[in-house]
């Protein structure tokens, strides 16, 4: 993991290509020096003037916003853990790049029912899928992938959200208590942060660009959320006491596999599913899909007939261990997909089976992922973010086979009881709201 901050102010914008965080050319993106950063210590005051038709007919009319506030300058205790000025440390680059780059290793065996004790016959390693063909078994590189997360905080520091410290340090007795904050944790609501990331690929010609993943902090919010993990894992007490939205647990996209049109499809999960004291994937819950292609038709899974409580249907592997692949929608890596184009329901745990907490809250993670799509075509991609089907940490009734569906009742799930936390449900308007206490 690397560690850095910025320094925004209201309304502010920074840039990063994120080529200069792996080369260590840091100078690039420092905004925290007035010398050689972005930031040259001001902001602006008064508040912003507006412009536009409606200036034309009555000004006075015209709710004002605040003026940009800086944290930073008026509560300098806040800056002491920011180290600027960065400057070049390009000296440092292959350090950096070692941190990012982890070596893969072939994955080609896969325990379907995660007990490893209950061996397959033939298979003593315990893998009902042995040695499976898929992309997995390719993997041998040493690639430099990550993912970047980014949250307004009230200064400079060097918690992680997976540290006690990073909620319950008052980070500055002094400032000024943001709306749902309650002025012992780093985090805070006072912004939103946007943006897009831009992906470019020189050798095979091919550019992408996509919303980043923008998580609402609401202070009526607090149940699980995007942080929910973090925090039961560094107070072993909570899973629900934060404010940053959930993300979803159901996904759907296109697919096209015509001629020279490929697609790729790019799964974030909060949690991976290997065994790796026995090299194995786990295969047994996680995720199910349905495929369909433009005429509707989708396939159907067969098996032998089995003796009464067997399962003998052909496993099928699990092709989203990691945290963050990007997998081919094919037919090596999915048996259920009809060849040419379609489209695929991705769920994911839980709203696949309802209350069950062994399968879904695993070591503390409820389960949260992010889908998006790449289509290749010759030398032009694109990318698109799937479409949301369903979000349960938001609504318990999004559960297969309903999911993100409504027919106008004002309809409420069950009062449910999750790891010892009641949890009482109000609708208003057919709109979802959930208390935990």
């Amino acid at each position: 993991v690397i560690d850095f901050d910025e320094v925004l102010s209201g309304y502010d914008v920074w840039s990063i290509n994120w080529r200069d965080l792996v080369t260590g050319n840091f100078q690039n993106f420092d905004t925290g020096d007035p010398s050689d950063g972005f930031w040259d210590g001001t902001v602006e005051d008064p508040a912003p003037t507006p412009w536009g038709p409606d200036v034309n007919v009555d000004l006075i009319d015209i709710p004002p916003i605040d003026p940009a506030m800086d944290i930073d300058a008026l509560y300098p205790e806040t800056t002491k853990a920011c180290g600027f000025p960065w400057k070049d440390q390009t000296v440092y680059a292959s350090l950096i790049q070692a941190g990012l780059a982890k070596p893969l290793v072939p994955w080609p065996d896969q325990d379907t029912d995660c007990n490893v004790d209950t061996q397959a016959p033939g298979y003593p390693d315990g893998a009902e899928i042995h040695n499976w063909g898929g992309w997995l078994r390719s993997l041998s590189a040493h690639p430099l992938f990550f993912y970047a997360v980014i949250d307004s905080v009230y200064g400079c520091n060097r918690y992680f959200p997976g540290s006690l410290e990073y909620w319950t340090t008052n980070p500055d007795p002094t400032a000024p208590i943001g709306p749902g904050d309650n002025g012992h944790q780093w985090p805070t609501e006072w912004n939103t942060l946007t943006g897009v990331d831009i992906y470019l690929n020189a050798t095979s010609n091919y550019s992408e660009s996509l919303p980043t993943v923008n998580i609402e902090a609401a202070n009526f919010y607090h149940s699980v959320g995007f942080y929910s993990a973090d925090i039961y894992l560094a107070t072993k007490s909570s899973y629900y006491q934060q404010d940053r939205e959930p993300l979803p647990t159901a996904w759907a996209f296109n697919y096209f596999n015509f001629g020279p049109v490929t697609t790729d499809v790019v799964v974030w999960k909060n949690y991976d599913d290997f065994d790796y004291d026995n090299d194995l994937v786990w295969a047994c819950y996680g995720y199910t899909y349905y495929a369909f292609d433009e005429n509707e038709f989708s396939k159907s899974s067969t098996g032998q007939n089995c003796p009464s409580g067997t399962f003998c249907l052909t496993p099928e592997p699990n092709v989203f261990p990691f945290q963050t692949q990007k997998v081919a929608v094919n037919t090596t890596n999915f048996d259920g997909l009809p060849t040419g184009n379609g489209w695929m329901l991705l769920v994911f745990e839980p709203s696949v089976f309802p209350q069950i907490p062994p399968i879904w809250i695993r070591d503390g993670y409820m389960l949260q992922t992010y889908v998006f799509a790449k289509y290749n075509y010759g030398g032009y991609s694109t990318a698109v973010e799937a479409t949301e089907m369903a979000n349960y940490w938001w609504n318990f009734n999004q559960v297969l086979p309903y999911l993100n569906t409504y027919d106008g009742l004002n309809l409420c799930p069950i009062f449910v009881a999750i790891g010892g936390v009641h949890t009482d449900i109000a609708c208003v308007d057919g709109f979802n709201l959930s208390a935990v206490h």
